[in-house]
Formats: C-alpha cells, sequence, structure tokens
C-alpha cells in the first residue's frame, strides 16, 4: 500500500497508507491515517512536527490490532495531490510508529541532524532521528519588547 497525504475538509495533512481494494470514486480509504501536527515553542521559538495517530493502537480490541485500522473518507471532502512525493524521513518516522519497521539508517548512539530546506527563504529545519523534527525560527520573527523606556 501506497503512503499518500490528503488535506481534509478542516484543513489537516493526514497520511496514511491507501487500501486500493476499498477505495473508490468517490472515497479513499486509508489504514493507520495520522494527522501531521506542526506546533511552535514559544519560549525556544523551534518548530516540530509530529505524527499524531487517528486512534491509538491501545484503544482497538487486541487481536485486531496487528491488522491495523482503516478509515474511509470521502473525496468531495478532501484534497489531494497527484505529484506531492513524500521524504524519506517522513516515511520512516511514519513506519516506525505504525509498522514497527526500523529507520533505513542504523541510528548512533547520539542523534544525527541534516538540514532539510522547508521554506522558500531558506530557512532550515533540521531533520533528526527522533520523532520529531525542530528548526529555529528566523529571528525576525520574534515580537519586540514592549518595555518602554524612561526619561
Amino acid at each position: 500500500m501506497n503512503l499518500i497525504a490528503i488535506v481534509d475538509s478542516v484543513g489537516r495533512v493526514i497520511l496514511g497508507r491507501e487500501d486500493v481494494d476499498k477505495s473508490s470514486e468517490t472515497a479513499v480509504s486509508l489504514k493507520n491515517p495520522a494527522v501531521v501536527n506542526i506546533q511552535v515553542n514559544q519560549e525556544s521559538g523551534q518548530i516540530s512536527v509530529q505524527l499524531i495517530p487517528f486512534i491509538f493502537r491501545e484503544f482497538v480490541r487486541q487481536d485486531l490490532r496487528e491488522a491495523g485500522v482503516s478509515w474511509t473518507f470521502q473525496r468531495a471532502g478532501i484534497t489531494t495531490s497527484e505529484d506531492l512525493e513524500l521524504e524519506p524521513t517522513i516515511i520512516d518516522q511514519y513506519s516506525r510508529i505504525f509498522e514497527g519497521v526500523e529507520p533505513a539508517e542504523a541510528p548512533s548512539s547520539a542523534p544525527t541532524t541534516e538540514p532539510v530546506e522547508l521554506f522558500d527563504e531558506g530557512e532550515i529545519v533540521e531533520s533528526e532521528t527522533a520523532e520529531t523534527t525542530e528548526a529555529p525560527t528566523p529571528e525576525t520573527d520574534e515580537k519586540p519588547s514592549s518595555k518602554k523606556k524612561k526619561k
């Protein structure tokens, strides 16, 4: 099954393995979908990207967990891309969460990072072997101090 991304009617980016046998012209079936969650740390100015399962394995009856859960999305309520190719780091992260697959490269004792260009302005996101990806935001995004100087 191919890992694809969709955008639902409320703007969430969702990754999942498309089950073509269950998909139709009016609906797409995704096995083990996950929401792409992006958060900005207000203190450090870093962003983190996480994959959050639609439903946690622990909520599914134990004898059905291994097979995974498929969800059906009506095509009228989603947006798809025909030419999107996901980064191998995102595919590895998804595979580790849902399929128990080890990353393509053996991890070292310390997290390895390599810069990944995320925005056109040349901002860099550090891609880690951990489950999240973080990078500093540009200094221009910081809010100026609101303190007034005394005369």
